[in-house]
């Protein structure tokens, strides 16, 4: 049986919603209207999680959170407060509380960082891995990227800042037959006008017969990549080229130099553009720690400007911040929990349905397409998305989302 949980709260409505919540998780709930109640009623019993208010009218949570970690075995303690210094802050921290909530609480966060502790998620081990994407523009890429391993011509690398093209060109490089040989970074930026070229022929020498990765050659200036031209073309640059461009390289290159660059080229799609990808690069991220649904929710509905580089910082920081094994919505970075009032997954679907419907109704009043019509292709869309989600099942689709089965199994026959 699981042990009870103790509240130690002295406001009365606070500690009977607390207790209401507990209870909702099939647990006990053991109250204390001060901070010696709470001290007295962990003498009597053990408990499997103290819910602890900082403001106690004898003394301080910290005080009796010191007392709790003196004890043999101290369970875990979430601390809840209405005054969150940062020194309140950091003294809960250092004295080993699990998680720190501000009121007014969230309870549907208490909720579940209790859940997390009633039930702990088992960590699996997970093998070590270089890129992760199971979305078709990803794959396209590993597929450009296994070819580029295998022979030794120059990779352009295109797509947004952080989405993951020096990291390729290291992958390349390890899995090449230059895998010994050195890989030097070129970036044009870091060297004045006067100086950029000296910059590029002392990245060459370093290079030798390695590999030489030039980043952001789109930004290039013309008589810089006049140069390099000049020295692909005398043969003195004996190291294999990779080129990195945030942009659409063509614009900005010189014509024989983009030819002479993007024998291959591998396309990264923004992260918005590959939500299916973030749960997997999330966790891979988390150092053994989990997601739960309600946070991936939330990071699926983000915008990503920063692409998987802001990923993996928001991850960093969740699991800073997280004192269990699941990470949950309030551990996430504050513009990832508290987004824009748009959400730029809908914007991007009411986009993609205005431009579907400007198609379809082109032209004449008497050509236009019957509303229904129009209605069950989206539906149809839809419905077939949904049974991908549930292996398939029309039976376990109509339970989870309240569909009536018949209606249900009419609409798939029907498609």
């Amino acid at each position: 049986m699981t042990p009870p949980i103790l509240i130690i709260e002295d406001e009365y409505a606070l500690a009977a919603a607390l207790s209401t919540v507990v209870r909702r998780l099939d647990a006990t709930a053991v109250v204390a209207a001060s901070g010696q109640g709470g001290i007295d009623k962990l003498t009597a019993q053990s408990y499997a999680l103290i819910i602890l208010d900082v403001g106690l009218p004898d003394m301080s949570g910290l005080k009796v959170l010191e007392k709790i970690q003196a004890l043999p075995q101290p369970p875990p303690v979430m601390i809840i407060t209405a005054h969150g210094t940062l020194d309140t802050a950091l003294e809960a921290r250092r004295l080993g509380a699990r998680e720190y909530f501000l009121k007014p609480l969230n309870l549907a966060d208490i909720q579940r960082a209790i859940r997390e502790v009633l039930a702990p998620v088992k960590l699996e081990q997970r093998a070590e891995t270089t890129m992760i994407g199971n979305s078709e523009p990803m794959q396209r890429a590993f597929a450009v990227i296994a070819q580029a391993s295998g022979n030794d011509a120059p990779v352009l690398l295109q797509g947004p800042p952080g989405s993951g093209k020096s990291l390729a060109a290291q992958v390349i490089h390890r899995h090449s037959a230059r895998a010994e040989k050195p890989l030097i970074v070129f970036r044009a930026d870091e060297w004045t006008a006067d100086r950029a070229e000296a910059g590029l022929d002392e990245a060459i020498a370093k290079a030798e017969d390695g590999v030489l990765f030039l980043d952001e050659i789109s930004a290039w200036s013309k008589p810089l990549q006049a140069a390099l031209m000049h020295r692909v073309n005398s043969g003195t640059l004996k190291a294999r080229l990779f080129s990195a461009s945030s942009q659409e390289a063509v614009p900005h290159l010189r014509e024989d130099l983009f030819y002479a660059l993007a024998v291959l080229q591998v396309l990264f799609p923004p992260l918005r553009e590959r939500t299916s990808d973030i749960p997997a690069l999330a966790v891979s991220f988390l150092g053994g720690k989990v997601l739960s649904a309600e946070a991936l929710s939330a990071l699926k509905a983000h915008t990503w400007s920063g692409n998987v580089r802001e990923l993996k910082t928001a991850m960093a920081h969740a699991a800073a911040v997280c004192g269990g094994s699941t990470i949950l919505p309030h551990h996430l970075p504050t513009s990832i929990v508290k987004p824009d009032e748009t959400n730029h997954l809908e914007d991007t679907m009411k986009r993609s349905i205005a431009a579907w419907l400007d198609q379809k109704t082109t032209g004449p009043d008497e050509t236009m397409p019957v509303y229904d019509h129009l209605l069950e292709t989206v539906e149809a869309a839809m419905l077939e998305a949904l049974l991908k989600r549930f292996d398939g099942k029309p039976t376990r689709l109509a339970t989870a989302m309240k569909m009536n089965r018949a209606t249900l199994r009419r609409k798939l026959r029907e498609e």
